[in-house]
């Protein structure tokens, strides 16, 4: 098993959820990190504290400030030896009654922002990889990205192209040194839901109340920690079980899914309805 100590990683996404629990899990271990979000001040509450950590203000889905953070993290340790992507976008809600900005918002930070923060880090992790032994570069996807389940059709269609992603990145480094991993979570107890219907929280204070059922971010950094720490490439669901969701597209449950979900739509517009409502009210 690796070391974390002195690593430098960049984690997207770090004021919130997953990405805070990452970069609390990573610091703690000894990294340097350097964590993004588009809240200056949420950041500040998050990771202010934290030794070894520096947070910038950036969005994801900004070509500009993709460059701008990875030049930061050069420009504060000389060197890039791990990048957690972290930072998502989710929309609940059927495609028809999916606004276009949501889409465009979610296929530029899930996907668009994956890929274009790949090619500005990978130089950094394959000299990594060639001075230090190794680099990794890890996705924080979902086991939405494994079947398509409504109302996350759209965001489902995301990770799966994250998903396909990892998997030809893979193909093309591993021989090089760097690993590549993809975290999958199933439900987690994050305030996804109101970000993605524009009612993000302003504070620890103000995200009480606004988060989704699910299992405790900690959960999902220790699987990330685990990843930045293995002798190889890794993809794995958390919990291991939600690793099933990848029957959902084999034959023949792909096809009562089709028949079954479909006749559901109207229940599950109503559904995600009152789930956003309760979090964005």
């Amino acid at each position: 098993m690796a070391d974390l100590r002195d690593r430098v990683v960049l984690v997207t996404g770090g004021s919130a959820g997953i990405g805070r629990a990452t970069v609390a899990r990573l610091a703690g271990a000894g990294a340097r990190v350097v964590t993004c979000a588009r809240g200056g001040d949420r950041l500040q509450e998050a990771c202010g504290a934290l030794p070894g950590v520096t947070g910038v203000v950036a969005d994801v889905a900004d070509a500009g400030d993709r460059e701008l953070l990875v030049q930061r993290v050069l420009a504060e340790h000389g060197r890039l030896d791990a990048v957690v992507l972290n930072a998502g976008l989710a929309h609940a809600a059927l495609v028809e009654d999916t606004p276009r900005a949501a889409v465009e918002g979610m296929v530029a930070t899930n996907l668009t922002g994956v890929v274009d923060l790949t090619l500005l880090a990978l130089p950094h992790l394959l000299a990594a990889a060639a001075l230090r032994g190794r680099g990794d570069l890890l996705v924080v996807s979902s086991v939405a990205g494994l079947s398509q389940v409504p109302p996350l059709t759209v965001y489902s269609a995301t990770k799966a192209g994250v998903q396909g992603f990892v998997s030809g990145l893979r193909r093309e480094v591993t021989a090089r040194g760097v690993r590549v991993h993809s975290v999958m979570p199933g439900p987690v107890a994050t305030e996804w839901m109101a970000r993605g219907h524009g009612a993000a929280p302003v504070s620890d204070d103000d995200a009480r109340g606004r988060l989704t059922p699910g299992i405790a971010p900690g959960r999902v950094a220790d699987r990330v920690a685990g990843c930045l720490t293995s002798s190889r490439s890794r993809s794995v669901a958390v919990p291991r079980v939600m690793g099933l969701a990848r029957l959902g597209e084999v034959f023949p449950v792909d096809r009562v899914l089709d028949a079954v979900l479909s006749r559901q739509a109207d229940r599950i517009r109503r559904v995600a309805a009152r789930m956003v409502e309760r979090r964005t009210g």
